[in-house]
């Protein structure tokens, strides 16, 4: 029996993947890589199903069948996913003409930055952002308070040729 509450070994501090799981996978990566952009590619290891994944900055994106869960509950349309667009205008514009329904008009989030959102086929809400100069320099204090994932992978692992946090 332990004496007290156990001292966390680390606060988690970096997200490494987004895996969303459907019924009708393929249905879902025809929408985010070919009407959202995102660079999905073909993947199988181990024993899993064929998925479809990337690398979104330091986050794995993947998109996998219910079937390489079995036994776990997943809910269609419970999941909210943001990503960053450097020009939400033209990017909706785009959309439109591919017959993507806005959930509302781009607006204002913030002093400047402008947001919008779409439903992808499982219903799941998808966060459009166009971020302004302020969150750049969240970005920059954050990476220099030790938020840059491979800076901090390095130096953990005694890489002497990664550049070490401030």
């Amino acid at each position: 029996m332990s004496d007290g509450p156990r001292q966390r070994p680390e606060d988690l501090r970096f997200l490494s993947g987004i895996i969303l799981t459907s019924a009708e996978p393929r249905r879902l990566v025809d929408f985010y890589r070919d009407i959202l952009g995102v660079p999905l590619v073909d993947e199988q290891h181990g024993d899993t199903e064929p998925h479809w994944a990337c690398e979104l900055g330091d986050v794995h994106f993947a998109i996998h069948p219910e079937a390489d869960y079995p036994g776990e509950e997943t809910a269609a349309g419970a999941v909210k996913i943001a990503f960053m667009v450097f020009d939400l205008g033209a990017f909706a514009a785009w959309l439109a003409e591919r017959g993507v329904e806005l959930c509302y008009e781009p607006r204002a989030f913030g002093a400047q930055s402008r947001i919008t959102a779409v439903r992808d086929p499982d219903g799941n809400l998808v966060e459009l952002t166009e971020l302004g100069p302020v969150w750049l320099d969240h970005l920059r204090a954050h990476r220099a308070r030790g938020g840059d994932l491979v800076a901090v992978w390095g130096a953990r692992a005694g890489d002497t040729t990664a550049p070490l946090p401030d």
